[in-house]
């Protein structure tokens, strides 16, 4: 038993030194024998003995040192290939033989390595920049349910930073719904006290045996909105064309037939004074009169739609946005207005943001006009790189929130249903996003708009 446990616990350097010991025994064995049968000198003797058994220990001891060399440096480029340095080669030009075949087994070993390294760097690279890039907001948690990665698009989405949320419970962004079960649908929820619609993807991978999830959330929030516009864009011009194709014969036999009645009237009224003849003569050009000019009101109101669907590209550029509602001040200066907020520059089309700002102010006052003591306040913050736009009035609120952003819907007598849609496409074509509630600390609706800093679309 203690002869096995000395075999296994003998290294085995130390076993090639016993057994080159070993064998270089017997012929030393036979050399001393020989040398001392012979009839030399005892100094003599003694100093052959010494050196030959000097030669014997200093051969095994040789053999041990070279295979530790030899194992030393080849750990030594193992370690180095774990660490990740693939450039170092063994020498495998001297000689010939098995340590020449296992150098060159080991290089090129290394050389696969440095290649499969380098492949797997540029497809990691090229799968973070997809990551960066890419406008589906990409999360990740472990099998605790802890945050572990998310892109700038989901950042974006849920307007934090990662290095906020990482470690933190996927609660802390309110998706811990999602990972009961494999989700693949279109659902509604709210981020910021703002409802968006988006699609919810999840999924699974694997990393070191243990199961993470991936959640895939694409906001297509303004993808409807796109669509929405492009629908009624498409039902403009239909209606365009047909309603246009009968007002123009309308208005011009309107036209004629007015000229015609009148030279008539006229002619009527030189040979025959009746008054009933005069009074038919006015009823026909009084009806059409009104045929004229009803032809030419639904023309100027096709008009002003038409201007919803050529809406230009904001032309941006840097201004003050306290300076944008202190202008509003002077384009309303018998309205209550109470503006919050300090300087701050953005980037956008000014012009087209005052236009918004002008629609909501107008509806605002609108809603209180059985409210003249009520005030209309106008707040703005900057979160990070987003700017948040609040417009409260203390009117009578939203009877119909669904309808509100549907073209030719109004509530007013002389409204044509045209100004919060196209408020609406204004700040989506900035990037950003309009939405109208009722307040929740009063009475009254609040207008809220985020827009972006910086030119992100």
């Amino acid at each position: 038993m203690k002869i096995q446990q000395d075999r296994v616990t003998t290294s085995f350097e130390n076993q090639l030194l016993r057994i080159a010991l070993l064998i270089g025994l017997l012929p030393t064995t036979l050399l001393f024998y020989t040398l001392y049968s012979h009839e030399l000198s005892i100094y003599l003797k003694i100093m052959l003995m010494f050196l030959l058994l000097v030669s014997v220990i200093y051969g095994a001891f040789l053999i041990r040192q070279k295979v530790v060399s030899q194992f030393r440096t080849s750990a030594n480029l193992i370690t180095a290939m774990q660490a990740g340095d693939h450039a170092i080669r063994a020498n495998h030009l001297e000689g010939e033989g098995a340590l020449s075949e296992f150098n060159q087994v080991f290089n090129g070993l290394s050389a696969a390595l440095a290649e499969q390294q380098l492949i797997s760097r540029e497809r990691q690279i090229l799968l973070d920049k997809i990551t960066q890039q890419i406008d589906v907001a990409i999360i990740a948690v472990n099998k605790n349910s802890n945050i572990i990665l998310m892109n700038p698009a989901a950042e974006k989405l849920f307007a934090c930073r990662f290095e906020e949320v990482a470690g933190w419970p996927i609660s802390t962004i309110g998706l811990q719904d999602v990972l009961t079960n494999e989700h693949r649908k279109v659902t509604e929820f709210e981020i910021k006290a703002h409802k968006k619609k988006v699609f919810i993807h999840t999924d699974e991978y694997l990393e070191q045996g243990d199961r993470q999830k991936l959640i895939f959330i694409t906001d297509i929030q303004k993808l409807l909105h796109e669509e929405e516009r492009q629908a009624w864009q498409k039902l403009l011009r239909v209606l365009s064309h047909e309603i246009n194709n009968s007002l123009t014969p309308i208005a011009s036999l309107s036209d004629t037939l007015i000229r015609l009645i009148m030279k008539q009237k006229q002619v009527t009224t030189e040979q025959d004074s009746s008054d009933s003849n005069t009074e038919l003569f006015d009823d026909l050009e009084e009806g059409l009169a009104v045929i004229a000019e009803r032809a030419e009101s639904l023309n100027a109101f096709l008009l002003r739609y038409q201007e919803f669907s050529r809406l230009p590209k904001p032309e941006k550029n840097l201004f003050d946005l306290a300076n944008l509602f202190k202008s509003l001040l002077l384009l309303f200066d018998n309205a209550n207005i109470s503006l919050l907020g300090q300087p701050l520059v953005i980037y956008g089309d000014e012009k087209q943001l005052q236009q918004v700002f002008v629609n909501l102010i107008k509806n605002a006052q609108q809603a209180m006009l059985s409210n003249s003591s009520g005030v209309i306040t106008i707040e703005w913050l900057q979160k990070e790189d987003i700017v948040e736009i609040k417009l409260c009035d203390q009117g009578t609120g939203i009877n119909n929130s669904d309808n509100i952003f549907v073209p030719f819907y109004t509530t007013k007598v002389d409204g044509c249903g045209i100004g919060l849609v196209f408020s609406r496409q204004i700040i989506v074509n900035h990037g950003g996003n309009l939405t109208l509630s009722n307040r929740g600390d009063g009475q009254g609706a609040v207008a809220s708009i985020t827009l972006p800093m910086h030119d992100n679309i």
